[in-house]
């Protein structure tokens, strides 16, 4: 039997080879354990059929159809039998195949959808987490569970005023993210989360600060109430409380960063310690309604608000700061440096050691003034002591400072010098005063420049008064050591601990060798740092005129 083939023309057969030069799917085997995809390059036409019989029958079935190329163009398939992921280079350079598996296709698939997850959840909780008013939602929440625990807990009855100033705190961080404060509900919050938990881990939360000398009418007011109460040594203040002081009265506030502020009389002062939610840490400060305090830093930056300005003393520094009753301010650096702001912004000003500048209620800031640093003081020396006598003098000198036009010479039974016996302006180096009466004393001074204003005081040296028969200006090595009672120390916070006990008045007291001020009835009290965490020695040391002394150590435990 023949077979009819229908004529084939060379346009035909260009137009097929122009439709068929290009990656073609061979074929999908589907036969279980044997996934594949299989892709060819046709060099010209159609894949060549069968032969034999199918031929003659697939001829017959597109004999009607539209003319075909011949069979005799090349197109070459790869057999099928397994092989792996890779390129597979034919024997002849016209032809290349590429095998992939559909399982490893859906597996590269999944890593991306994977990755793609991965980043976006990443970049989700990113923009949560720096969402102010996230942060502030979840610092409230912790805050509301710390704040149920402590009302859970056994001891709840001993750490009521814990859950009430806890629960203050929570109300203002509601209304501050009531009223779009995000930050300021963040802060609000992180602080009465930490007065519930110090308070269920026992012991209450620590303060901010404390009384450390009361002298005088001082008085202070919790910021919840209306009531003024009298103020005594080591009572704790906290953010929000106020404190002031009388006539001839004044008092030393220690704050947790170990920042002595020592208030002088007819002050009134706000205490102001805000916790920092990015490094956990209180930045410490008073705000100054009227008077005066000297601010000495320890290792940590404080500040002090005025009605016209914003005062930053740096660490290891001492400033004075005072408020008259116009709201005028005036800064003066007596050590170390610090910097004024004014309430109505700009940049602030820099002083250092022996610099002042005012300032209006409104804050306008003067131009900085350059003052005299203070005399080295050459007599009497410190601890002398002196019999009461119709003759006994005591005579005070002073090195002379260049461009002082004078000086003014203080004398007072309190070394917060808030009562004086002496505040003489004297033209020459020199002093005498009759000895009257028993007791110890300070003295100190201070160099007034050519445009009228004193200086930064001196530090100030004590003598003591005593109605013993000896000669003036004597000691005697008959005198018994002196008495010594150290108080077990305490923690005021972190790793700062107060050394505090009595001696014998007029004797000197060194705390690790380092001297410490003595009051006119003997009692002694310090700060000490311990940078050491564990079992730290404190060896206290008190010396009387004669010589003798008397020595006691004490251990503090630091914990980390």
């Amino acid at each position: 039997m023949s077979t009819y083939t229908k004529p084939i023309t060379n346009a035909a057969i260009t137009a097929s080879r122009a439709h068929l030069s290009c990656w073609k799917l061979s074929r999908i085997n589907l036969s279980i354990g044997k996934p594949s995809l299989k892709v060819g390059w046709c060099s010209g036409g159609r894949p060549r059929p069968p032969a034999g019989e199918d031929a003659r029958h697939h001829t017959r079935k597109k004999r009607d159809s539209l003319p075909i190329p011949s069979y005799e163009s090349k197109c070459r398939v790869i057999k099928d039998r397994h092989r792996p992921m890779a390129i597979k280079k034919a024997a002849r350079a016209d032809i290349d195949w590429y095998l992939i598996s559909i399982d490893r296709l859906k597996q590269i698939g999944l890593i991306i959808l994977l990755v793609v997850l991965g980043l976006a959840g990443w970049w989700f909780f990113s923009n949560q987490k720096r969402n102010p008013r996230s942060a502030a939602e979840a610092a409230i929440t912790d805050a509301r569970e710390a704040l149920n625990d402590l009302a859970s807990s056994k001891d709840f009855s001993n750490h009521r005023s814990d859950f009430d100033r806890a629960q203050k705190k929570l109300d203002e961080a509601t209304t501050f993210l009531t009223a779009g404060k995000y930050p300021s509900a963040q802060e609000a919050a992180v602080e009465s989360q930490t007065i519930s938990r110090a308070a269920i881990s026992g012991g209450g939360t620590e303060f901010d600060a404390q009384f450390n000398t009361v002298e005088g009418d001082v008085q202070f007011q919790k910021s919840a109430t209306s009531d003024w109460h009298r103020a005594d040594i080591g009572k704790p203040l906290f953010n929000g409380d106020w404190v002031k002081t009388g006539e001839s009265a004044s008092a030393e506030l220690i704050f947790s960063n170990g920042t002595l502020y020592t208030v002088g009389p007819n002050a009134l002062l706000e205490i102001y310690a805000q916790l920092n939610p990015a490094t956990a840490k209180k930045s410490n400060s008073v705000q100054m309604q009227v008077g005066s305090v000297e601010v000495a830093t320890t290792d940590d930056a404080s500040m002090v608000r005025t009605p016209g300005t914003q005062v930053v003393v740096d660490s290891e520094s001492t400033t004075q700061v005072g408020v008259d009753r116009s709201k005028s301010t005036s800064v003066m650096a007596e050590k170390g440096s610090a910097s004024v702001a004014s309430s109505t912004g700009g940049a602030a000003i820099k002083l250092n050691g022996g610099q002042k500048v005012n300032a209006t209620a409104q804050g306008s800031l003067s131009p900085v003034r350059n003052l005299l640093m203070p005399p080295a003081l050459l007599a009497p020396a410190d601890n002398q002591v002196y019999p009461v006598s119709s003759e006994s003098r005591v005579d005070f000198g002073w090195d002379a400072i260049t461009n002082a036009t004078s000086y003014v010479l203080q004398v007072s039974r309190s070394r917060l010098f808030t009562s004086l016996e002496i505040n003489s302006r004297r033209q020459k180096t020199t002093a005498s005063a009759k000895v009257t009466a028993e007791g110890a004393f300070y003295w100190r001074v201070a160099a007034i420049g050519p445009e009228g204003d004193p200086g930064p005081f001196s530090s100030f040296r004590r003598f003591r008064v005593s109605g013993a028969s000896r000669e003036a200006g004597t000691t005697t090595q008959e005198a018994p050591p002196p008495s010594l009672q150290v108080k077990k120390p305490y923690s005021i916070g972190g790793p700062f601990y107060m050394i505090e006990g009595a001696t014998d008045p007029g004797a000197t007291v060194f705390i690790n060798d380092e001297e410490v001020d003595v009051e006119s009835n003997g009692h002694f009290k310090k700060l000490v740092s311990f940078s050491k965490v564990g079992r730290n020695s404190v060896v206290v040391k008190a010396v009387n005129a004669a010589g003798k002394q008397t020595i006691q150590s004490e251990t503090v435990l630091v914990e980390e």
